[in-house]
């Protein structure tokens, strides 16, 4: 094995540096497959194919780089270093006017530096502050309007009202309205958007724009010009699958059969330490949801606190349901507890077995959806959804996830979901994919004979669900994303956009990351193949 150690290769630059060009090509192909292309994505794969500067580029990466360029500059329209590269490199030849304006109107140029540096997530409130405080000064100051409704987006609010103070140069009042739509747009706020629409629709001229627009209008009951806007979409990114995907659901919806709760058997199984109001609250949406005759067990972690009583409560909420609690005198981790349920007679009594942790809300047809999915094909062994955080516009948690790296050095999978979106509906699709998040979940239980447990190695809990996916995938099963079902999911652990873990359980977590590696070294050109490009390559 080398000597480099995996927690070196650190993020998306570092994956990136790690690999060929060929294989880089490949993977940031890969991430086209999967998601809408976001701008920490573009600059890292930019500045990989920019390692080559000796070398000729092959065709292949030459058009993949112009790919890359073009969706920097349209995702940061008021950065002038990133459009700089675009004039250098030709692919945005009429932004030296642009570039122009944002440098005349910049102002404290070294406060801003600063604040570039800093930390949306634990220093936002700060870099509010200071925005607010120099656009009271400057109202002309594009750059620093232009951070705030960054953190306006990041914190998942509609533009605040010293976003609607700013007074943009008359030049520029075209681009920043279609900023301000893609703000609105991109939240999910349809009515905030669709009052920019009229003046933005002259300029929408690229696929991001157009793609919030399409998703506008659906949400409003036209899907006839949703469909026409991904029809433009995709004419100006081959590359982007997500938008040929959502424009074939449009046109042609998928229908879940409900009669499948009553005809299928299903075990429902949830495990919980020491959450009794979410557990209770869990269960409460669970009982809103239509599971059929499924049967339900609760195993309870080790407990201390009051959910003994909240899951025997489970019985009166599903009084034609048999309802089985289980109590462990000591917690012994998630997937400890996944495989103690999984050894229960109802497991082999039953065709299907959903996981749904303790702290989800779940939509009240998620089995008719995830069972439809299943029985599409006998070798579907495992079906997954759409995870969002909660709030009034839900940000991505979760999609879906392939393997991203297979190397001596380290083996991943690839980002759950592209850097800040939210749900709009872009990810509403039916897809083949590698792994699907593990809150909630259908296992089909003949795949449990290639893959019976999930690996206690990983305890307390993270990857063992990604790790159990991966053994169904090289046994021979495939593994479905179902977008249509939407699972809010108050996330406590896990190292996502809005988690905020002590340093011990953080460690706990990169632990369980470089267990992966190691235990997967020895498969590594199996794994390899498990990327998203393989699905329609037939491999």
């Amino acid at each position: 094995m080398a000597e480099e150690a995996p927690e070196k290769l650190v993020g998306i630059t570092g994956e990136l540096e790690a690999l060929p060009l060929g294989k880089a090509c490949r993977y940031y192909e890969n991430y086209l497959d999967t998601f809408q292309v976001d701008l920490p994505m573009a600059v890292c794969f930019i500045n990989r194919v920019f390692d080559e500067q000796n070398q000729e580029l092959p065709e292949g990466a030459r058009r993949l780089l112009e790919h890359a360029l073009r969706s920097a500059v349209r995702l940061s329209n008021f950065d002038p270093g990133i459009l700089g590269l675009g004039l250098s490199s030709g692919v945005a030849p009429g932004v030296h006017d642009l570039i122009k304006v944002l440098e005349g109107t910049h102002v404290e140029p070294e406060l801003f530096a600063q604040l570039r540096k800093a930390s949306f997530k634990f220093q936002g409130e700060e870099i509010r502050a200071i925005c607010e405080k120099v656009l009271a000064r400057h109202p002309l100051a594009v750059r620093y309007a232009d951070m705030l409704l960054s953190l306006d987006y990041y914190d998942g609010i509609p533009p605040s009202p010293a976003v609607a103070g700013f007074r943009c140069p008359k030049v520029l009042q075209p681009l920043w309205n279609k900023h301000l739509f893609n703000a609105y747009a991109g939240l999910g706020d349809a009515d905030g958007a669709w009052a920019l629409w009229e003046g933005v629709k002259p300029f929408a001229d690229d696929p991001f724009t157009l793609a919030k627009a399409a998703e506008m209008h659906r949400m409003r009951g036209d899907t006839e010009t949703a469909v026409a806007l991904y029809d433009r979409a995709i004419a100006l990114d081959a590359y982007a699958r997500p938008y040929r995907l959502r424009r074939e659901e449009l046109a042609s919806p998928f229908r879940p059969d409900h009669g499948l709760v009553d005809r299928k058997r299903v075990a429902v199984y949830l495990y919980s330490f020491n959450k009794a109001q979410i557990l209770g609250e869990t269960l409460e949406s669970l009982r809103g949801s239509a599971i059929g005759a499924a049967r339900i067990k609760i195993l309870l972690n080790g407990c201390t606190d009051d959910s003994l009583a909240v899951a025997g409560r489970a019985k009166a909420l599903f009084p034609e349901n048999e309802v089985e609690v289980i109590s462990l005198p000591v917690n012994v981790g998630a997937p400890a507890a996944r495989n103690w349920l999984l050894a229960q007679p109802a497991t082999r009594e039953c065709e299907y077995v959903a996981f749904l942790d303790d702290d989800v809300y779940v939509q009240p047809d998620w089995l008719a959806q995830l069972l439809t999915v299943a029985e599409r094909d006998p070798r579907i062994g495992n079906v997954g959804c759409k995870v969002v955080f909660p709030g009034q516009f839900h940000l991505l948690q979760y999609l879906y996830r392939h393997v991203s790296l297979a190397l001596p050095e380290a083996v991943r999978v690839s980002l759950p979901t592209p850097y800040q979106q939210y749900d709009i509906g872009l990810y509403d699709v039916v897809r083949e994919t590698r792994v699907v998040m593990g809150c909630q979940h259908l296992l089909r239980t003949a795949s449990l004979a290639d893959a019976p447990a999930f690996d206690i190695r990983y305890s307390p809990s993270q990857i063992d669900d990604t790790d159990h996916d991966l053994q169904l995938c090289l046994a021979g099963w495939k593994v479905f994303y179902c977008g249509t079902v939407t699972c809010v999911h108050r996330q406590g652990s896990g190292t996502s956009a809005r988690s905020r873990l002590s340093m011990a359980s953080q460690g706990s977590i990169l632990g369980n990351d470089v267990k992966f590696s190691y235990k997967w070294f020895d498969r590594r050109e199996e794994l390899e193949r498990l990327d998203a490009l393989s699905l329609r390559e037939g491999a």
